[in-house]
């Protein structure tokens, strides 16, 4: 090791430059938790070693980064890390250690996601699985958010909500009007045999 230098540009970063003419650069916490002096002797495995923990903290630094901004699930993280081109390896050593911290809960974002997803669109239970499934793997996983959501907001009250905002003396004489309201709670994502006894009551 010829010189260790910090970074003009980048004060939380320095350069290491070696006498065969390579220089690599690496973070300060790298640098504090393995020194590098001057007249060092680096073998290439050390090297490798540095660089590789490098990398992991460029990886951590990115998933911190994108749970700063907000909640997320695995998948999610796991997928745009990949998309920045880190290894998989890393990815999957990163998120394991920010899960343990509980920097990550799947659970915790999946209620959180839903609960949003039904108090601000009324979503019915199949609009709300096909988004979930962006977020999530486990089919167990998505039938427990799904499952504890539709307690907190029964699926009645929510599709009384969005009939309610109907003029009941319409939907009652106007068959077209009907028709739509009908097709508005299958795209948010009601069964029929949830919408029928409820649509029946309203207008009989």
């Amino acid at each position: 090791v010829i010189s260790v230098s910090l970074q003009e540009k980048r004060k939380n970063r320095y350069t290491i430059q070696l006498s065969n003419g390579d220089i690599f650069g690496i973070s300060r916490d790298i640098l504090f938790s393995n020194p590098i002096h001057v007249d060092d002797i680096l073998d290439c495995p050390t090297i490798g070693r540095l660089i590789g923990l490098e990398n992991l903290q460029k990886v951590r630094d990115s998933a911190l980064t994108l749970i700063s901004y907000r909640m997320r699930s695995k998948k999610e993280i796991g997928f745009r890390l990949r998309k920045k081109g880190f290894a998989v390896t890393q990815i999957a050593s990163t998120i394991k250690e920010l899960e343990k911290k509980g920097l990550i809960d799947d659970e915790k974002f999946g209620l959180y996601f839903a609960r949003d997803n039904v108090r601000r669109s009324l979503l019915g239970p199949i609009a709300l699985k096909h988004r979930l499934k962006y977020h999530f793997s486990s089919f167990e996983m998505i039938e427990k958010i799904c499952d504890n959501i539709y307690q907190e907001f029964p699926i009645e009250s929510l599709i009384k909500k969005i009939i309610k905002k109907q003029s009941l003396n319409d939907l009652k004489n106007n068959s077209i009007i009907k028709k739509r309201l009908i097709g508005q709670l299958k795209r948010k994502g009601y069964f029929w045999s949830d919408i029928e006894p409820i649509l029946q009551y309203y207008t009989k």
